[in-house]
């Protein structure tokens, strides 16, 4: 599957994620991957996502591998590495998130609750600033912040349920 760079995990209006909703509390998400930035505008990976203010991406950069997140807008690099990779994977784990590429485990747990609903509701000084209801999602990121005309090709996308049993990787986009 190729996927054509869009907007940031921030951006609402061109996103370009491909995405399957989360369905379980233990699972797991993985994919091949190709792709070669050409610019620090570009970068390609998979993510866990709730929406543009909560959500974790492991991308393929200029920087190398690294893994990104946003708490309620908040944005923190958690983990990078020199090189590239041609696998990347999250698993779930109830309350905890982790990452792993060319089969090397990212040696950071994340909290994962920050993709729920609950979390995602925000009221500052009795305002409201979001409502969380759009449940978890994970799936394929693709960036191109400069609108260079970047894609990346994602070979055989899977999400499995801790039982083993896999189901469609990806269902339309978000």
């Amino acid at each position: 599957m190729t996927v054509s760079g869009g907007q940031s995990p921030y951006g609402r209006r061109a996103p370009s994620l491909v995405a399957r909703r989360v369905t379980a509390q233990r699972c797991r998400f993985g994919t091949g991957v190709t792709f070669e930035p050409g610019s620090v505008h570009q970068s390609a990976g998979i993510t866990a996502y709730y929406n543009s203010r909560n959500w974790y991406h492991l991308a393929l950069t200029t920087d190398g591998v690294v893994l990104t997140g946003s708490d309620r807008g908040a944005r923190t690099v958690h983990f990078t590495a020199a090189g590239t990779a041609s696998r990347l994977e999250l698993e779930l784990d109830g309350p905890i998130l982790r990452f792993s590429y060319d089969g090397h485990a990212i040696p950071v747990e994340l909290d994962a609750t920050i993709l729920s609903d609950e979390h995602a509701d925000e009221i500052i000084d009795g305002q409201i600033r979001s409502f969380g209801f759009t449940g978890a999602f994970v799936g394929l990121w693709v960036q191109d912040l400069a609108g260079e005309g970047c894609e990346a090709v994602f070979e055989d996308p899977a999400y499995q349920l801790a039982d083993g049993v896999a189901e469609v990787a990806a269902q339309g986009g978000a």
